[in-house]
């Protein structure tokens, strides 16, 4: 099994890239694809870019070109679930646009919400388990993508009464999309860096450090929930 890992960010990916073994580098859709080795498995690990397109390009990439089984996206979000708080990790039960317009649901695929992997969330739930791995509560919940940063009240609200998200991003409904158009398993981690409010500019830069190596952490601890199984 081949495990592809995506972050939108250098930070979200630098421990998955420091504890692997690389075996090669391959430079393409504007950033750099290290091949190796990582807690006994095969993987290929890159930094995605911000964005929708970005995210979907990568992903796209790893599924049919490079041949990997399965996508995992990590990294960090907004916190919009009743009674989540910064450092909280949301794992992707479903995931769906909140910048989408409804005509698309009339044209392929023809649904608004992707799902997440049940045998990737359970070793992700494993992992989350162990000590000294996630700081904070976790959920299993939505996560809603879209190409905008959520740093203000009303925004958020509009997105919270229109899809309920747990959590949102810009990235994981895009990658979720791709691998369910090829028929892969795919997970997105998110560890909240800030609650997509008024504040959240200033509590994404003091937390993005944290939030994105916790995001990674589990990773790690998930790669090896998956060998051992």
């Amino acid at each position: 099994m081949i495990w592809g890992l995506l972050g939108a960010l250098d930070r979200e990916v630098a421990l998955l890239r420091e504890q692997m073994t690389v075996e090669r580098a391959v430079a393409a859709l504007g950033t750099e694809f290290l091949f190796g080795e990582l807690r006994g498995h095969q993987v290929v690990v890159a930094c995605c870019g911000i964005g929708k397109v970005n995210a979907a390009a990568c992903a796209t990439w790893l599924l049919y070109a490079q041949g990997c089984d399965c996508v995992v996206n990590v990294g960090i979000a907004g916190a919009t679930g009743a009674g989540l708080q910064t450092l909280d990790v949301v794992l992707s039960r479903e995931l769906c646009f909140h910048d989408q317009d409804p005509i698309m649901l009339k044209y392929f695929p023809a649904r608004q919400f992707f799902p997440g992997d049940e045998r990737l969330l359970a070793w992700a739930q494993a992992a989350c388990a162990r000590p000294g791995v996630v700081g904070g509560q976790v959920r299993v919940g939505r996560i809603a993508s879209g190409d905008r940063f959520v740093a203000e009240r009303l925004t958020r609200d509009a997105i919270v009464a229109q899809f309920a998200p747990d959590c949102v991003e810009m990235e994981g409904a895009a990658i979720a999309h791709v691998a369910f158009a090829a028929g892969k398993p795919c997970l997105v981690i998110r560890t909240m860096s800030d609650c997509a409010d008024d504040e959240a500019a200033v509590t994404y830069d003091n937390l993005l450090e944290r939030a994105a190596d916790q995001s990674a952490r589990i990773i790690l601890a998930m790669l090896e929930e998956a060998r051992d199984a």
